[in-house]
């Protein structure tokens, strides 16, 4: 069966991204542009993974949770992940490789964290995450590949932050797929590597922009369907049961008359997961409630798909009469 998905897309923690871009709104851009596979991947951080992945299960969207890592070199590198907290785990080591700075939002950029009901949770101030980190390319390829991410160069085609502009040449390494921003990339440039393209979204109108259509094994996303239906169950109980618990940044305004400064004073300024204390309620509901399994039986499906050349861009369509284009007319 043929689904639509999009890997690479930026929330209101990147700094250069717009700040309406919450997850519950990115989720609803993607329900307009009808993507079936949605990744969250952020600059430099995954800390917006768990409110991610709660908003695309509420939906019914299989989430994936990556970084857009950018190493000394600035040529960007794609990791995701299959769950939220594996994200979390490895964003909160990205972490120690990023400077250490003061960051003014106005000028630098908002990195805001936020709860699936949009509140803010933290607005990290000890880092920017548009900084390039202290370690090469080639070393954050091999240990996202260690940690079980699917890696991806990003924007191979582009003059700048891809590999090309960045080294001039495609280092070795334990690539899943490239991906490309062109119609017609040059194959030179892609090797033998599956070509993709995402909307790389900075704004909620760019989300499903530029997808790609993957073949995937249907039993694999019905099980991942239902699993995560399972848990948007239980997290709507214990929503209204255990609201409170929920956010550490909602409660009831008592007048017209709160100002920024109050809700600031009650946001966390942390960039690490275990030190923003609204984000650890989220993170003991995702551990319980998270369908693992299913998610990791899909995460490999799709590798396996994407080293199998059975993924493409938009751009390429499937020539008429071959099984490919029969299976994407049923889809239809």
């Amino acid at each position: 069966m043929l689904y639509t998905f999009d890997f690479h897309n930026h929330s209101c923690l990147s700094p250069c991204a717009s700040l309406e871009a919450s997850p519950s709104e990115m989720v609803e851009w993607a329900i307009k542009k009808r993507i079936d596979l949605f990744a969250l991947t952020d600059h430099n951080s995954a800390l917006n993974s768990p409110a991610f992945g709660i908003e695309c299960a509420n939906a019914g969207i299989i989430p994936l949770f990556g970084i857009e890592l950018n190493p000394f070199e600035e040529a960007h590198l794609l990791a995701i992940f299959s769950d939220p907290l594996t994200a979390l785990r490895f964003s909160d080591w990205v972490f120690e490789y990023l400077p250490a700075m003061r960051v003014d939002p106005l000028q630098f950029g908002d990195q805001v964290v936020v709860d699936p009901l949009g509140q803010i949770l933290s607005m990290p101030s000890s880092t920017w995450y548009g900084s390039s980190l202290k370690e090469s390319f080639t070393f954050f390829a091999q240990e996202a590949a260690k940690a079980g991410a699917i890696v991806i160069p990003a924007h191979i085609d582009r003059p700048h932050f891809s590999v090309y502009s960045q080294l001039g040449f495609l280092p070795q390494g334990p690539y899943d797929a490239v991906e490309a921003m062109s119609p017609n990339p040059d194959p030179t440039l892609c090797g033998d590597f599956c070509v993709i393209s995402n909307s790389d979204a900075h704004v909620l109108e760019h989300i499903g922009r530029r997808p790609s259509i993957i073949e995937l094994d249907e039993k694999k996303v019905i099980d991942m369907h239902a699993a995560l239906s399972k848990m948007a169950e239980a997290w709507f109980r214990g929503l209204w049961t255990n609201q409170a618990n929920i956010s550490a940044s909602s409660p009831e305004k008592e007048s017209e008359e709160d100002s920024e400064e109050d809700i600031q004073d009650q946001t966390s300024e942390a960039g690490l997961s275990i030190e923003i204390p609204g984000l650890l309620p989220i993170i003991s509901f995702l551990e319980e409630w998270y369908p693992f399994a299913e998610a990791q039986a899909l995460f490999e499906n799709i590798r396996q798909s994407l080293h199998r050349q059975k993924a493409w861009s938009i751009y390429k369509k499937p020539k008429p009469g071959s099984l490919i284009h029969a299976s994407a007319e049923k889809k239809k």
